[in-house]
């Protein structure tokens, strides 16, 4: 049996649209969407099925530098933990190393 081991999953995007980010938020199940804290940029997180396992996910469109950037984070779903507090977290760290690695300052989206 091939079992799923990994229990975090991210992707990014350097430059992309609001769209992209607009089109993920509605592809999550319904009725388990959270919404990011606005200071992480446009997002939410969410319940979604990999590979037929179930994980909890964010998803966050933030400016970093002059470009609108997209982080996605996956994490196998456990109910013991506070998996949007974690998520949280995880998004603020993961905006931070981008920021390093692509030497670009991070910055609130304009509203609307």
């Amino acid at each position: 049996m091939n079992d799923v081991q990994s229990i975090l999953l991210t992707s990014y995007e350097r430059s992309t649209e609001q769209e992209v980010i607009e089109k993920w938020m509605r592809s999550g199940e319904v009725n388990s969407q959270v919404k990011l804290p606005r200071e992480l940029g446009i997002g939410s997180m969410d319940n979604y099925e990999v590979r037929g396992y179930p994980f909890r996910a964010a998803g966050a469109l933030f400016h970093c530098g002059n470009e609108k950037s997209l982080i996605t984070i996956y994490v196998k779903k456990n109910p013991a933990r506070d998996q949007d507090h974690d998520l949280v977290q995880l998004m603020q760290i993961a905006q931070r190393r981008f920021a390093e690695m692509f030497k670009c300052k991070l910055g609130a989206l304009p509203s609307g």
